[in-house]
Parts: C-alpha cells; structure tokens; sequence
C-alpha cells in the first residue's frame, strides 16, 4: 500500500480516491502550518498533493524519506523549493492548463466592472441614492485603447485575445516569448515593462512568482506608467509591491486597480491601505476591487484540478512519464 499526503484544504479527498483506488492510504490533516504535520507523516507518504498554504522548504523536504513526487494543486509552485526536491530526487509537478479560460474571464470580469463603473452604479440605485447615468461621466470608450498584457503564457494569451474582442489595441511584453510570435497573433510588442507602462491604459499581469517578477510593479514602475493607468493582477500577489501601487492610486498615477491576489493572504484589514479602502475614503473610493483569489474557481475548474493533479501523482508513483514536470 502507498501513501498519498494531503496537507491542507482537502476533507474526504472523494475525486483523489477515486482516481487512486484501493491500492492506496491517504493522509489529510488539514494542516495550517508545516509544524501540524508529525515528521512520521512527512517520512511516510509516498507522495503529495499540495495546494499552496504551506511551504515545501528545504526543511520539510529533508523530512521526506519515501516521496517520489509532489504535485502542485493548481498552477502556481513558488511555495515549493524546486532544487531541494531535484536533490532530493522528487519529481515535481503542477497542473498549468485546468483554469486557463476560467482565471482570464475573471480577469476581463474584474476590467469590465471597474472600466464600466459597474459596481458603483449598483450601489448608486441599491441604497436610493441616484437613478442617474452621470455617475459614470468620467468614463471613457474602451475600444481602442491600448491594453498591455505582462507575461503571454496560457493565460495571458487567452487574456490577450478577449481584449481583441473588444477593440483593444493588444501589446505584450514577455522577454522569452520567441520573436515573431506578435506577428503570429497579430499583437504589438514591448521590449521592456518601461515601454509598455509609458503607452498603455490598462495592464493585465500572468506571470509566474519567481526572484524576476516578485515586486517588479513598484515606484519605478508607476514612475514610468501612462498617467490614468489602470492595473490588473489574477497572478500572483506578490508580484506587485502593494504600498506603491496605492501610493499611486493616491496620487493619480493609476486610475483604476483589480487584484485577486494579495501580497499578504487572507487580507490584512489592518493595513492602512485597506482601511482606506474598507472606509471607502475619497482617495480610492470607486478605484479598486479586491477579490478573494477566486479567479480560478468554479465547481467544474476545482474538479478538473483536483483530477489532474491525482491523475499525475498516479503517474508519478507508477513509473509512468508525468506530462507536467518541472524539471
């Protein structure tokens, strides 16, 4: 019998059994830290399923006598030490293409909202305050704008192709993205983030949490952005440096922010920022729309991820060549 570990956020791991059969244990203890896990556990399991509340240090990695491989529930891998497992021998894996449609509607749905002043004509006509199209007089058409798309893998792509639709001129910056690909797509190219920022209006983000991209949308960043920017981020949080933008927001650099993600998870309402927004003070009010890092979700992408991810551990654990290595 081998042993699958769940470490957090699965209860009855009912798709994963299935999948897995009567061949194998499982362990689920819905960790909230490493330190809820025994070292008997770690040393035990065969394999991982892990979602992205814990992480795979090189501490805990040493703890895994038997593991063959760790498969990352969902896109993301940064909470796992990748050289730690290759020394190691674990193979590693995610699951890149269960929510590629769903994580760009969410992305375009958080855009249109704020570009379309959505939210605040419905709490306009909600609480009776106004039946009144001129609460959106500072709006303007989107068609034809210049929509900047920073990392053109899956999602940033499928991103990139909604804004098509609705008239946007599309421009990409992605410094390993092969050339001739805008050609291929019909997109526009920046050759650096300071050239994208300088021309466009409204910035999406796809791009993996890694030592190049954590804390790239900073003051130099804003410094150098289109003044009226409006910023968008369903990737990671800690890409973008959470103080600056605001500082931005404050001063009118950037008109417009949607996060789903969040430098800090769950979100901190002690922050000053936040409270800021939370009070829905004359600085931010309207600006920002914050989502629980949900863009992933909907009941058939959380099945589908949870069924690739055990379809690839199986593989892992029966010798069989996995499809989404990472090294």
């Amino acid at each position: 019998m081998r042993t699958i570990l769940i470490p957090d956020r699965s209860t009855n791991a009912d798709i994963e059994k299935s999948i897995f059969g009567s061949n194998y244990n499982f362990i689920i203890p819905n960790a909230k830290e490493n330190s809820d896990i025994s070292d008997k556990d770690w040393s035990s399991c065969d394999g991982i399923l892990a979602w992205h509340d814990l992480i795979y240090n090189e501490d805990t990695i040493e703890k895994l006598i038997k593991c063959k491989g760790i498969v990352r529930v969902g896109t993301g891998y940064d909470n796992v030490d990748l050289k730690s497992c290759q020394k190691k021998g674990i193979t590693v894996s995610n699951v890149p293409d269960y929510g590629t449609e769903d994580v760009a509607d969410h992305t375009f749905a958080l855009i249109l909202a704020n570009e379309r002043n959505i939210i605040n004509f419905n709490q306009a006509v909600k609480d009776k305050l106004s039946w009144d199209w001129s609460l959106g007089k500072d709006l303007s058409r989107i068609r034809g704008k210049v929509f900047g798309v920073i990392g053109l893998g899956r999602i940033g792509m499928a991103v990139a192709l909604r804004a098509k639709a609705f008239g946007f001129n599309v421009n990409f910056y992605d410094p390993y993205r092969s050339n001739g690909i805008e050609k291929s797509l019909n997109l526009s190219r920046s050759h650096s983030l300071k050239e994208l920022s300088s021309k466009a209006d409204i910035i999406s983000i796809h791009t993996p949490l890694n030592n190049e991209t954590k804390g790239m949308i900073n003051k130099n960043f804003f410094r150098s952005a289109k003044k009226g920017i409006s910023i968008y981020n369903t990737a990671r949080g800690e890409i973008i440096n959470l103080d600056h933008l605001f500082d931005s927001i404050k001063e009118g650099i950037v008109n417009k922010a949607g996060l789903d993600v969040l430098d800090n998870e769950p979100i901190n309402y002690e922050n000053n920022f936040i409270k800021a927004w939370v009070n829905d003070d004359d600085w931010i009010s309207g600006k920002l729309i914050i989502t629980p890092h949900a863009a992933f979700y909907n009941k058939e992408s959380y099945m589908e991820m949870r069924k690739k991810a055990a379809e690839e551990l199986k593989r892992i654990l029966e010798d069989k060549n996995p499809r989404y290595s990472l090294f």
